[in-house]
């Protein structure tokens, strides 16, 4: 417990450092350099697409390009706010009228932000750019009403399918907690006390699962159509088990766990979006690295005349072998809103204990609203099913099964700084549905049964700074 305390410390410190620094970066001048105000990208690395926007107040703003130009000029109401919005010429380089401008969107070339509009100042060189180019031609009228808050949105339990472009990269800490609490059998829940209290044959039940976890994660873009992804996690985990030794007698056990868990690799291929980049279909191919420790320990268990591994699923902190994930997402905006949604397989081989955890299918979806830059608040939900695990060959009874769950989400930017900008993302759900295996078996004093937790909470804080690298063009 004393490692838990000090992991729960260590992340509110790293929270509340980050946050006053956002203090104190506001309070004061923050470059000299001059940053994309809506992205905080630097403006001297996108000098070929960026924005110019001088206030009434003759206050002035510089943007990456025209994407988030045209988020500023949403932001403040419209170009009646402003003395001048003018954007650079993809051609000549010169400053010009924002509003007199001609677009192009969807082409293969993303100068800064996605969308990827691009200005010119001559309508025939925008024709000739996306004749040579791909892409659609856009009046500054059509491109204001079709701009959304944000090129994209992340969700927490499943995958976005929209790929941000080369050179982006983003580095973040996670602390997610999870705790179950229930006795499962099948969709009935049921107190833990009171199921082992009720049957005196029933020699144990698991009472209470509780599960932390650190994790550095990286996101990383070598190409417009390729965005990789690692997990580093750190876990934390107690479980406690109700015994019944003898016939009316009680007592209780807990065991607990800490260590690396498995590292996750993932990459996510975009291989198809619309012109206007409000479409997006992706598939996702990963593995994971047996990083984390494998308890094989072994015990005979009367019931079924067979030694299984005896350390509870929940504590094991890796699968001691390599797994392997492959699916599709797909994602989709309107306006302030946007969609996601997946369908992934989670493969599961057998270790070299002969222990195989169940193979996993999820579908999941995520519906998020973005009424500005800064914020985006939704709401998602997701459902697999688990097969049952198998130890030396004998599929485990009290393993698998249907899970729902329903999260609400939020995604916060509060601080530009080192070209990029700072989130603070979070989320807290519980499951809705459950049907989980369990077995019936039978002692020398009478039928028993070998149950899972269910329901409980959890939740989710992390910290993501994000930047991209300026392409050559």
């Amino acid at each position: 417990m004393i490692a838990l305390t000090r992991f729960r410390v260590g992340w509110l410190l790293v929270v509340c450092q980050l946050l006053f620094t956002a203090a104190v970066l506001s309070a004061e001048e923050k470059h000299e350099r001059a940053s994309c105000r809506v992205c905080g990208m630097y403006i001297d690395e996108y000098i070929k697409s960026a924005a110019e926007l001088v206030y009434k107040d003759g206050k002035k703003e510089y943007t990456c390009g025209v994407a988030c130009m045209l988020r500023e000029v949403e932001d403040a109401g419209g170009l009646s706010a402003f003395s001048s919005v003018k954007v650079h010429d993809w051609v000549s380089g010169q400053l010009v009228d924002a509003e007199a401008a001609t677009y192009v969107i969807g082409s293969k070339v993303i100068p800064d932000m996605v969308p990827n509009y691009i200005a010119f100042a001559k309508h025939e060189e925008a024709e000739a750019f996306a004749a040579k180019e791909g892409g659609e031609l856009m009046t500054f009228n059509m491109a204001f009403e079709d701009i959304s808050p944000v090129g994209t949105t992340a969700p927490f339990r499943i995958r976005t399918a929209v790929t941000p472009g080369k050179g982006n990269f983003s580095a973040g800490f996670v602390y997610g907690y999870a705790q179950k609490d229930q006795v499962k059998r099948g969709s009935n829940s049921t107190d833990p006390s009171g199921f082992i209290h009720s049957n005196r044959a029933q020699p144990q039940a698991p009472n209470e699962a509780q599960a932390q976890q650190q994790a550095l994660i990286f996101n990383y873009s070598p190409t417009d159509n390729l965005a990789l992804f690692m997990n580093v996690p750190w876990f934390e985990r107690r479980f406690e088990t109700l015994t019944q030794p003898r016939p009316g007698q009680f007592g209780s056990n807990v065991a607990e766990e800490n260590g690396i868990g498995d590292i996750a690799l993932e990459g996510r291929y975009n291989f198809w979006r619309s012109t206007r980049w409000d479409k997006f279909a992706t598939i996702l191919l990963g593995t994971s690295l047996p990083t984390g420790q494998f308890v094989g320990d072994r015990t005979l268990n009367p019931a079924i005349g067979r030694r299984l591994v005896t350390t509870p699923q929940a504590l094991q902190l890796g699968k001691d072998t390599a797994t392997f994930r492959g699916g599709l997402l797909y994602s989709q905006r309107w306006k302030d809103f946007w969609f996601h949604g997946s369908a992934i397989y989670d493969v599961n081989p057998e270790n070299d204990n002969d222990f195989a955890f169940g193979d996993v299918a999820t579908v999941g979806v995520a519906l998020h609203y973005t009424p500005n830059y800064d914020l985006m608040v939704g709401v998602e939900m997701d459902a697999s099913y688990t097969e049952k695990n198998e130890d030396d060959g004998y599929r485990v009874g009290n393993t698998g099964g249907t899970q729902s769950n329903l999260a609400f989400v939020f995604d916060y930017r509060f601080l530009n700084a080192f070209g990029g900008n700072f989130k603070l993302r979070g989320s807290a759900g519980l499951p809705i549905y459950e049907d989980l295996n369990y077995k019936q078996l039978r002692n020398r004093i009478g039928p028993f049964e070998q149950v899972q937790l269910g329901d409980g909470f959890f939740a989710n804080l992390a910290v993501q700074w994000t930047f991209r690298a300026a392409p050559e063009y």
